[in-house]
């Protein structure tokens, strides 16, 4: 099924699932969702960079509020 959509097989994790008495092996599988990468290509940031962000605070606070419903 997920070959005919369009995934690609990329591992297999061997007896890691256990389920009605019996071992049973994981499949992973994978579809690229952009054909082509858009250039350039951001490097990430550290942490001591986005803390320095305005949207740092603002991200907390926000996270907080949802903490406290």
């Amino acid at each position: 099924m997920h070959e005919a959509v369009g995934f690609s097989p990329v591992g297999v994790f061997r007896r890691v699932g256990y389920k009605f008495s019996e071992w049973h092996d994981v499949g992973w599988w994978q579809l690229s969702l952009q054909q082509e990468l858009p250039l350039p290509i951001n490097s990430p940031l550290s942490l001591l960079e986005v803390q320095k962000s305005s949207l740092w605070n603002e991200a907390l606070r926000s996270g907080l509020l949802l903490l406290r419903l």
